[in-house]
């Protein structure tokens, strides 16, 4: 089968897991919810923002990342919010997960980042 094919019956999947469609629906409560909807919108544009600052080179201070936590704290009371983020993060692991996998496969042919070219000669 073609490596194409695959992707797309991975892609199905997904979309059919109990993952994907716990996700969906925490969506429609999220976004039915302005106050939620709001909530859980500022702390991913916030999240984004130290992100990008600190891989920009710039020091995120620790007084940002009280101001991130506290921000987190207060949204995860919120039960359409909490629920949203705990879905979120389930699916976002089951993708790193297939990441890792897909990476595995081909680590003996490529020199991927962070590996020493004895450990992806070991598992040829």
């Amino acid at each position: 089968m073609n490596p194409y094919d695959y992707a797309h019956g991975l892609a199905r999947a997904l979309r059919e897991s109990e993952w994907y469609r716990n996700l969906k629906e925490a969506k429609k409560r999220l976004e039915a919810d302005p106050e939620a909807w709001r909530m859980a919108h500022d702390i991913r544009r916030r999240t984004v923002e130290l992100q990008l600052k600190a891989m920009g080179g710039q020091t995120v201070t620790t007084e940002e990342q009280e101001q991130l936590r506290k921000l987190q704290e207060v949204a995860m009371l919120h039960p359409a919010v909490r629920a949203y983020l705990e879905a979120e993060s389930r699916l976002s692991v089951v993708m790193d997960d297939i990441q890792r996998i897909l990476a595995e496969a081909i680590a003996p042919v490529v020199d991927l980042p962070g590996k020493r070219a004895e450990e992806t000669t070991e598992h040829q």
